[in-house]
């Protein structure tokens, strides 16, 4: 049994000594500045702007294909057309295969892919009804002209003149003044 002790002590013993060598081989190093290569520091550096260049370039994605949607759902050209119906099925598209697919994307960027999908169908829905309801007033007017101009009010009646300026008391501007050529004074003339 004091063998056993004395095996233990040992043991223990060689474990403290090799604590004690890592713990005085480490200490002065605590103390020491780090070396670093200038190309290591500046690669850790390049690393983290990496990371938020990639994020903005998620986001431009994302930015450029609601873009598209929104401002093409009722694009009378070609393009426009052919650009919403990209970004639509873009968006509804549900598929994590591709890496820039809506869904990746929407991840990458910490954003509920399924709630903004919804948010977008939903805003698309209510710009379709206005769309329609505005395309709707329009061929209603253009079938009923009078309801394009808004009837004219009847005029009030005018009080009867007790008193007419004889025409020698309005002002007249003198000879010699210098008139402007511009239109708006041609026209003002024309008026008078």
């Amino acid at each position: 049994m004091e063998a056993n002790r004395s095996s233990r002590a040992g043991v223990e013993q060689g474990t403290k000594m090799q604590e004690k060598e890592t713990l005085d081989e480490r200490l002065p190093n605590l103390f020491e500045p780090d070396t670093l290569l200038p190309i290591q520091y500046f690669e850790a550096m390049r690393k983290k702007h990496l990371l938020e260049g990639e994020k903005r370039l998620i986001l431009s994605v994302l930015e450029d294909a609601v873009e598209c949607f929104m401002k093409c759902i009722d694009a009378a050209t070609n393009k426009g057309q052919r650009l919403f119906r990209e970004a639509d099925e873009w968006i509804t598209h549900e598929d994590k295969r591709w890496v820039f697919s809506f869904d990746n994307v929407c991840d990458m960027l910490d954003i509920n892919a399924d709630y903004m999908r919804v948010g977008l169908n939903k805003w698309k829905e209510r710009k379709i009804e206005l769309i329609a309801r505005g395309r709707a007033e329009a061929e209603a007017a253009a079938a009923n002209p009078a309801l394009l101009e808004p009837a004219a009010p009847t005029p009030a009646p005018q009080p009867a003149k007790v008193f007419a300026k004889p025409a020698a008391v309005y002002h007249r501007e003198p000879e010699h003044r210098v008139r402007p050529t511009h239109a708006s004074a041609k026209r003002r003339r024309a008026r008078a």
